[in-house]
This record gives C-alpha cells, structure tokens and sequence, in this order.
C-alpha cells in the first residue's frame, strides 16, 4: 500500500491508458472512468477507502430509488442525478483499491451487493413512483415486475458462477483458468443480423444498467422541458419494462437450461490440467513447494 498522494496526471496514465482501460460499457469507458479520476485525487487526500466509496454508491442509489419512489417532478430529476452520482462513485471506489494496493475479493463482494440493491430499489421506484404520483397502487406491482426482471437477470450471472464451484470443490485434479486480464474464452456476441435475436438483443441491451441510467437521465431533461410528455414517457418506459424484462429474464434461464450453456462455458473456461505419470524425484518433489 503507498500513502503517496497520486497527481491526477498519474491517475490519468493508470486509469485511461493502463491495461483496464477498455473494460466496461461505453459510458464508464467514455465519462465516468475518465471522469472518476478528479474523485479518486480527493478520496485520497481524504482518507476515504475503497470500502466507504463503494458504501456511499450504495447510498446514493437507494437514495436515487427514495426519490424518483416520491412521485414528483423534483424528486424524479434529483432521482435521476443521484442514480448517475452513484454510478460515478462506482468508478472512484475501484480506482482508489487500485491505487491502494487494497483491491480484492471482500471489495468486488461488496460491488455486486450493491449492485443488486440497486437494481432492486431502482426497478421498485419506476413503478412506486407512478402509484404515488397518480393514487392507482397497480403501477407499484408494475414496479415490482421491472424489480423482479432486472434482478433476475442480473443474478442470472451470479448464479452461472456460483454453479462453477460445485466440479471445482468437489474434483480432486486442477484446473487452468483461459481467459483473464479482462478477457474470455470468446468474444461477446455481436448484434445479430436475422432470427428473433434481431429483436431480443436490443431488448436485453436496453435493461443494462448503464442504459437505464441514460433513460432516466433522458427523462429528467424532459421533466425539465416539457413536463406533461416527461410522464407519459415514464408511465411508457415503466410499463415495457414490467412487460419485458420479467419475460427476458425467463427467456435467458430457459435457454441457458435448454442449451446447456453452464456446462458449456464452465469447459470453456477450466481445462482440467493432465497429471504427469512420471513419479518425480525426491528431491524435484519439493523443489516448487512454497512452504519448503
């Protein structure tokens, strides 16, 4: 860990040329990463740990979720700008564990805990939102179907990763790991170009979270020009989303069952390592022992 106090210019080198900086989506890429560096010269200077920024993202969220769940143009707009100050904090907590030297796995738990809540809160307030603005309590189960959908197919990931350690704990030989410093066994597919994918793609994309943050954003700016389209366009966007995502997030586990794509990827990604029949010397036998 250094306590040197980085200049931003060293942030800069680190942060937008180093060997992350074409991980993400296009908006932490294009704004927040370049963005988060102003922020991660001051949490240093004060003190603040990766841990304590991660927190007050998570602040920051469920706060976005309180607000926009108040059903005003105010709390929508403030909503919406906390949802982008937590995204942006999301950027200064990984920056700081790097530069600390603090980065590890309690952090990256920590992230996708919040991740989850926020998707939770978030997806609830679009349709709580609603029923308090208008009196009718049927758009918070809309809320709780965009809630319900977002989530599930955010954890639909976790749970394809938790399953991975299941062979790995109970097999007895080792594995090598293809992929890594960022990278994969494959490329990310691409937009297809025929087939129902031609529609499903796009849908999937626009429940990403970086892309509802852009919607809500787009909203907010509505609010501010033209309220009376600001809330037909909400009730608009709050009704696809109860509609689609509970459907696409069933889609993706249906077709992940039916592909069996879990098995697929864990063997694209672990290659169990062949053991050497020849018996090694005594002396060899502990010559890459760590502990000898």
């Amino acid at each position: 860990m250094t306590a040197r106090h980085p200049t931003l210019s060293e942030l800069r080198r680190r942060e937008l040329f180093g060997p992350d900086a074409r991980i993400g989506n296009w908006l932490a890429r294009r704004f927040a990463r370049p963005t988060a560096v102003y922020g991660t010269w001051l949490a240093v200077r004060l003190g603040c740990s990766a841990n304590q920024l991660t927190m007050a993202a998570l602040a920051a969220s469920l706060s976005s979720a309180a607000a926009i769940g108040l059903g005003t143009r105010a709390g929508f707009v403030a909503g919406s700008l906390l949802c982008l100050l937590a995204f942006w904090l999301d950027r200064v907590d990984g920056q700081v564990a790097r530069w600390r030297g603090t980065a590890g796995l309690v952090g990256v738990y920590l992230d996708y805990l919040m991740h989850h809540a926020a998707s939770m809160a978030l997806g609830f307030s679009l349709g709580f939102g609603l029923a308090n603005r208008t009196g009718d309590p049927s758009w918070a189960a809309a809320g709780f179907a965009v809630s319900a959908g977002w989530t599930f197919l955010s954890i639909h990931n976790d749970c394809r990763y938790k399953a991975f350690f299941q062979p790995l704990k109970r097999s007895a030989g080792s594995f090598r790991v293809d992929g890594g410093s960022g990278g994969r066994p494959g490329p990310p597919a691409p937009w297809p170009k025929r087939g129902i994918g031609m529609l499903t793609w796009p849908c999937y994309k626009s429940c990403e979270p970086h892309v509802s943050l852009m919607t809500l954003l787009g909203l907010s700016a509505l609010a501010v020009v033209f309220p009376p389209a600001w809330e037909v366009a909400w009730r608009a966007y709050a009704l696809a989303m109860a509609a689609m995502a509970p459907v696409l997030a069933s889609a993706r586990v249906a077709r992940a069952v039916r592909r069996k794509a879990v098995d697929e990827e864990f063997s694209d990604w672990f290659r169990p390592i062949e053991r050497s029949s020849t018996p090694s010397s005594p002396g060899a036998s502990h010559a890459g022992n760590p502990r000898s």
